[in-house]
Formats: structure tokens, C-alpha cells, sequence
């Protein structure tokens, strides 16, 4: 922790050591010479110095009406402790407290840094090539879609787009995780952040810059600590109530034994003070939500980005998850296997027809058939067209004939492969049968998630048949296969039902209403849709699907971290709060009790960022 600390940290770490060496100075002084008042007007200035914060915070608490707080608690117990005489023991809560704090703040420095280098994504401007050739320094918010860009070799790309001229070596892993740099040309997308390592190229600017993958990734981050998880409310509340009830409890040690007890006023107003610093709930407040953001730190560097720590919760409860197909097991990166036209067809007919409508689709299976065949795509054919979400496309050209293209069901074919079928004025012309494959490390990560939930199964609009092989192969005993988007949503909310919690991963434009209704929507990969992104409650960029176990991996350690640090805390605070009230509990005990538990907690807390 001490490593690569920051310029502020180490101020504050020297002051904490000097002022701590001073008051150890004057309190053995004052054991060997007669220091008289000298004593205590030395630790007087040193209290006022080093407990500046404590005592400001808490004066503001009072003023504004809500200062049952840890500071209330601890300026109260400390000035009383110097009221009494003991100098050094106020002193010395104030120090180890000042120790306990800078460990937080360092703690939780260390914890966002993991989080915000990813929010330095992208460049702030862009240079925009004019229509006379010139070129123009812009602001990266006013890059428009259709600007033409040019990247040269070391800068980052500001917008989503695609390459128009040249060929460069492009390496994305500040957002996507993957560590191997790619070749890009011409037709090739580019995502907003990458680096272009070797080469220069033009691009076209698909997206402005708020609509980008990276900006998308950057407001996920900049929420991510915006949602409280139940264990972080608990906290609050539990402060709310806890202080109140502690200041009363030290009343009643100060006030009851010297009036009904014939016990010293000096001795019980001790005892309340030793009660109050050890009642301070600084462990709690500190290490729980600590504990949230190292997890998010955490997930942040895997390339997992987290919307709030209520999901660490949700994610740990979870026994159910649903998972999409095309995309997010499979590679979505679909090749052409075989076309066959049919008798009676015109092979260079059925093909321009076919790459005519799918050039105007939006599914990944159309832009890889257009894609694919590589053809000139015509716009003199049709006149009209619409996509059937769910089904495929249907076209109208000029001389009446209707065309579509899309599952077997959509066109009237019967087949059990996995073809993309079109029909011509009501006859089946043809087939194009797709291919896909498994992402890498599907089959090894599935096998880990299936320790941990109970029901695993996969919801596809994909055909029965090739659903179905891709189950077998993964093991997968449940699948739902033909599904249509509103039948997707409507087996989420069927299997909701039945679970403690529902996980349902995709990436798809039909996935946004799924992933926004599920318990924890976990969209995959840099592929996902804008409509995805924002819908889902995590993001795993990238590619590699193995980063799914890894969320729960890093899931299960917080959560079991915030359990522990909880038991622990309160295990000792009742302990020692047992001893106080039976006047067993020393100053020095109180203070580990307070500021010992807040550190070990913290640093047990920020070991989530060492696995």
C-alpha cells in the first residue's frame, strides 16, 4: 500500500509520525522531569492540531442538526479525557485515529485508481479531415457522424468508426482487455479508445463521441459507486440509531455510580469517555463501503465494469442464469457455409436480391452475408422494404415482386439446418446456410458456473436444431430455441418467478428489455449494442467469455469480505463494550478497539485488490 504512494499521502503520513514522536517525547518528559503546566498546554496544542478535522466535522454536525456521527462520539470522548487529565491518552485516540483515516484514504485512492484508468479513454480532440484536404484540430464533442478522421501512428481513436484508407495495427486492450493488437482495413470498424500502434488510417466517424463505446464505458464507471448495496444502507442506518443510543448509555456510566454508587465522579466520567471511544462505529463505516469500491477496483482492471455495489449482492444471491446464444457464446462472427440456389432460379438474380435487402438489415447474420459475398450492393431493386424483428426482411421491387429473406418459418421453407432462406414472389429460390462458433473457454467457464447456480439454461431465437447442439456440447440440459423478443422477456419473467435471483446475460439489440428486467443484466463484450450497454447492470468487455466466472469469483470474495469484516468488528466491539460497562476496559483497550479493528478491517478489505 505504501508503494507508488501519492504526494499528499506521504505529507500526511510524515505529519501523523512527527506529531505522533512529539507526544511520545513530552509524555516520557513528563515521567522523568517536572514539566508542570507546560505538559499540558504541549498536548493541548497538539490535540488542537491534530484533531482539527475530527473537531470541525463535529462542530458542523451540531450546527446543522445532525451530528450523532463518529466524530461526535470521538470529539466528545477525547475532550472529556483531557477535562480529566489525560492528555495523552485523548492524544493518542486523536493519532491513531489520524493513522486509521489515512489508511482508508489510501486505501480507497488505491481502490478508484483501478477504476478511473479506464476513464481516461480518449483523446480530447480529433483531427478532422475538411472536404478542400485541409485538416482541423476539433474538440472530440463536436465530431460528427459522417467526419472523416485521420489516426496517425501513437494516438487514440475519439469516435466509434469505420476505415476508409489505410492499414494499421490497432490495439484496444485499455477498454476490450485483450491484449493482442489487430490489423485493420478498409470496411473494418474501429472502436472509440484504441491505439493505433503502426500505421495511419482514415476513418469515418459512425457515432459521435457521447454515443461511442468508450463514452458508454465511461459513464458506467462514473455511476458505478452511485447505487448503496444493503450491507452499505444497513451501515447508515445502523449509525443512525447506534449513536443516539451510545451517548445515552454514557450518561448513564458517568451519572449512575457516583449517585447511587458512591463512586468518584472522575472515575465513571473515564470510564463513559473509554465507553465512547470504543463505541465509535469508524470500522463499520469505513470497511464496508471500502470492501464495495476495492470490488469494483477490482472487476475495473478485469475489464468488468459494475454499475453499483447493490449488485455484488444480487450477483452472490443469484441461482438462476439465462444466456443468450449468437454473440455471447458463440463468436457472432458468422461465416458462409454452402448456398445453394434452387431449380428454376437464377443464381446472379437470387444473389443480388439477397444482398440487396440484407445490406438494409441490422442483424449480425445479414451484415455477415453481405459481408460474405462481397457483391456490389444494388439500390435499383427495391422500392420498399421493412425488417420483421424476430423473422428477417421483406422487400417489394419495382416491378411488384415481394422478397424475403429470413428463418425457414419467416419465408415457408422446412429445414433443420441452420440456413438463412429466400423466397421470390412466394417460392423458396434459395438457401445460405451459416456457421458460427463457440467463443474460447465457454465450455471450461460454464462448467465452473455450474458449481454455483442451480438453473443454467440458454435463450436463443436461433433454430431448434442448432441450439440444441451447442446445449449438448456445453453441457446445458435447459434451452428455449425460435424465441422471438417478447418471448424472450416473457420466459425471463416465467423463470424470475421460480428464483432467488436471475442473472441473464446478452448482447443484443433484442436483449434490452431482458437485461433491464432481470435481476442483474451482464452484457458481453465490445459487440454489445448501445441499447445493451445501457439496459445491463455490468459490462464485460471484451471477448474472452471466461471473464463471466471471473465476475463471480470477484463477486463472492467481496461480499464474503464485507460478511467478515462485519462479524469481526462487531464480535470485538461487544467484547470490549462488555469489559467497559464492567469498568475492565482501559483507554488503550478502547482505542484498538476502535482504531486497531478500523485498520485491520481496511487492510483485510483491500486484499481484494491482491487476488
Amino acid at each position: 500500500m505504501f508503494r507508488n504512494m501519492s504526494e499528499e499521502h506521504r505529507h500526511r503520513l510524515y505529519e501523523i509520525i512527527i506529531v505522533s514522536l512529539l507526544a511520545l517525547s513530552i509524555f516520557l518528559m513528563g515521567r522523568f522531569f517536572f514539566l508542570g503546566d507546560l505538559r499540558k498546554w504541549a498536548f493541548l496544542l497538539i490535540y488542537l492540531y491534530s484533531g482539527r478535522e475530527i473537531l470541525y466535522r463535529a462542530f458542523m454536525g451540531i450546527v446543522r442538526r445532525s451530528y450523532m456521527d463518529e466524530n461526535f462520539l470521538m470529539a466528545l470522548a477525547t475532550i472529556t479525557a483531557f477535562f480529566l487529565g489525560e492528555y495523552f491518552e485523548a492524544v493518542a485516540v486523536i493519532i491513531f485515529y489520524s493513522f486509521g483515516e489515512l489508511f482508508e484514504d489510501m486505501a480507497t485512492a488505491k481502490s478508484r485508481e483501478e477504476i478511473a484508468s479506464l476513464v481516461d479513454l480518449v483523446p480530447e480532440t480529433a483531427s478532422v479531415i475538411l472536404p478542400d484536404g485541409s485538416i482541423e484540430e476539433r474538440d472530440i464533442y463536436d465530431v460528427e457522424v459522417g467526419d472523416i478522421l485521420l489516426v496517425c501512428e501513437g494516438e487514440k481513436v475519439g469516435v466509434d468508426g469505420e476505415v476508409l484508407e489505410g492499414k494499421a495495427m490497432v490495439d484496444a486492450s485499455s477498454i476490450t482487455g485483450e491484449s493482442l493488437g489487430q490489423i485493420v482495413g478498409a470496411d473494418d470498424e474501429v472502436l472509440s479508445s484504441s491505439i493505433v500502434s503502426e500505421g495511419i488510417i482514415k476513418i469515418r466517424a459512425t457515432k459521435d463521441y457521447d454515443s461511442s463505446y468508450a463514452a458508454k464505458i465511461i459513464e458506467l464507471i462514473e455511476d458505478s459507486a452511485s447505487s448503496k448495496s444493503k450491507s452499505e444502507r444497513f451501515v447508515s442506518r445502523f449509525a443512525r440509531v447506534y449513536t443516539p443510543i451510545v451517548v445515552g448509555l454514557a450518561i448513564l456510566i458517568a451519572v449512575i455510580p457516583p449517585a447511587f454508587m458512591d463512586k468518584p465522579l472522575n472515575f465513571s466520567l473515564f470510564r463513559a469517555a473509554t465507553f465512547l471511544v470504543l463505541s465509535c462505529p469508524c470500522a463499520l463505516v469505513l470497511s464496508v463501503p471500502l470492501s464495495f469500491i476495492a470490488g469494483l477496483g477490482q472487476a475495473s482492471r478485469e475489464g468488468i465494469l459494475i454499475k453499483g455495489s447493490e449488485f455484488f449482492e444480487k450477483l452472490d444471491k443469484a441461482d438462476t442464469l439465462l444466456l443468450d446464444k449468437t454473440g455471447t457464446i458463440t463468436t457472432g462472427d458468422f461465416k458462409i457455409g454452402n448456398i445453394e440456389i434452387y431449380e428454376g432460379f437464377d443464381r446472379e438474380k437470387v444473389l443480388n436480391y439477397l444482398v440487396a435487402l440484407e445490406s438494409m438489415s441490422s442483424h449480425i447474420i445479414g451484415k455477415a452475408i453481405v459481408r460474405e459475398l462481397d457483391r456490389k450492393i444494388r439500390s435499383d431493386i427495391f422500392k420498399s422494404y421493412e425488417n420483421i424483428l424476430g423473422s428477417g426482411m421483406v422487400g417489394v421491387t419495382y416491378g411488384g415482386t415481394e422478397v424475403k429473406v429470413g428463418s425457414p418459418a419467416f419465408v415457408g421453407a422446412k429445414s433443420g439446418n441452420k440456413s438463412v432462406f429466400i423466397s421470390i414472389g412466394g417460392r423458396i429460390a434459395g438457401e445460405v446456410l451459416i456457421e458460427d462458433e463457440i467463443r474460447t473457454n465457454v465450455s471450461e467457464t460454464i462448467g465452473r458456473l455450474k458449481e454455483r447456480f442451480k438453473n443454467i439454461a440458454i435463450v436463443s431465437g436461433d433454430q431448434k436444431e442448432n441450439v440444441g447442439k451447442i446445449a449438448e456440447k456445453l453441457g446445458i440440459g435447459k434451452f428455449y430455441s425460435e424465441v422471438k423478443p417478447h418471448e424472450k422477456l416473457a420466459i425471463m419473467r416465467k423463470t424470475k418467478a421460480d428464483a432467488k435471483a436471475l442473472v441473464f446475460v446478452g448482447d443484443g439489440i433484442n436483449d434490452g428489455p431482458v437485461l433491464k428486467n432481470s435481476d442483474v443484466g451482464i452484457s458481453m463484450g465490445e459487440t454489445s449494442s448501445d441499447i445493451a450497454i445501457d439496459a445491463s447492470d455490468v459490462l464485460i468487455t471484451g471477448k474472452d467469455f471466461s471473464k463471466l466466472a471471473t465476475l463471480f469469483d470477484i463477486t463472492r470474495l467481496t461480499n464474503r469480505t464485507v460478511r467478515q469484516n462485519i462479524t469481526f468488528i462487531l464480535a470485538v466491539k461487544i467484547l470490549i463494550l462488555i469489559l467497559g460497562l464492567m469498568g475492565y476496559a482501559s483507554m488503550w483497550l478502547s482505542i484498538f478497539g476502535d482504531v486497531g479493528v478500523s485498520i485491520i478491517s481496511i487492510l483485510w478489505a483491500m486484499r481484494i485488490l491482491k487476488k
